[in-house]
């Protein structure tokens, strides 16, 4: 979501924002995001990760027209996401190595 808001010059509906995220997790058009991972996705934002982000100035979230926009700490979280995500991929890429079994 994070990155939806950051590529985007203007203020997003909530709706919009649910259906590009259920379009990426469930790997369909955005066209075919819809039914009941939409509702899933429109209800978590609605209900928990708006307020969360929005209180902590990532996003602004009017509730009232139902639209986010940028909020002044927009980009260090866009930071922090991309350093997490970059995280996972290389330790995902990493073979554990089990330091009690060797090869002599």
């Amino acid at each position: 979501m994070i990155e939806l808001v950051a590529d985007s010059d203007e203020d997003l509906s909530v709706r919009t924002l649910a259906r590009e995220i259920a379009a990426r997790e469930q790997d369909v058009p955005l066209e075919r995001a819809t039914g009941e991972p939409y509702r899933n996705v429109y209800n978590a934002l609605s209900q928990t990760h708006l307020s969360t982000l929005s209180d902590a100035d990532v996003i602004i979230y009017d509730s009232e027209r139902q639209t986010v926009a940028a909020g002044p700490n927009l980009a260090i979280a866009l930071l922090l996401s991309n350093l997490n995500q970059a995280a996972l991929r290389t330790l995902q890429n990493l073979e554990y190595v089990n330091p009690d079994e060797s090869d002599s």
